[in-house]
């Protein structure tokens, strides 16, 4: 699995996903057009981004070029979701770009990443 880290807290966000995950995802850090372009040729799974409100910034971007049915906000001003609320938005949808407030990475990324994984293995929700 390949995931884009993008935004204000791409840095934070690839370094979350390599410590945890290292041995079944490939984390890249490119800027949000190339990401998101990226993402649409499937060459690279899945766009993380992150900024202020969760649903702007980053994710405009992804928005723009796959769509907005491809695309999903985790967490807003004021909502970071829990793990279980996070597995079951991953679980509803087939969702290629997440985006979530700059100040909930820590406990979004592990979690988001955590559900894609278990959805590809065919893990139950």
């Amino acid at each position: 699995m390949k995931i884009e880290c993008c935004g204000l807290t791409a840095t934070q966000t690839k370094q979350l996903i390599d410590k945890d995950f290292h041995e079944k995802v490939e984390t890249l850090a490119d800027a949000d057009m190339i990401a998101a372009r990226k993402v649409k040729s499937g060459e690279v799974d899945y766009y993380f981004g992150s900024c202020m409100t969760g649903g702007g910034g980053s994710l405009a971007t992804a928005i723009m070029v796959l769509g907005y049915s491809n695309c999903l906000v985790v967490s807003k001003q004021g909502k970071c979701p829990n793990e279980k609320e996070i597995r079951h938005m991953v679980y509803s949808g087939n969702h290629k770009a997440f985006g979530y407030v700059k100040t909930h990475t820590e406990q979004v990324v592990p979690a988001l990443t955590r559900a894609l994984i278990d959805k590809a293995e065919g893990k139950p929700e």
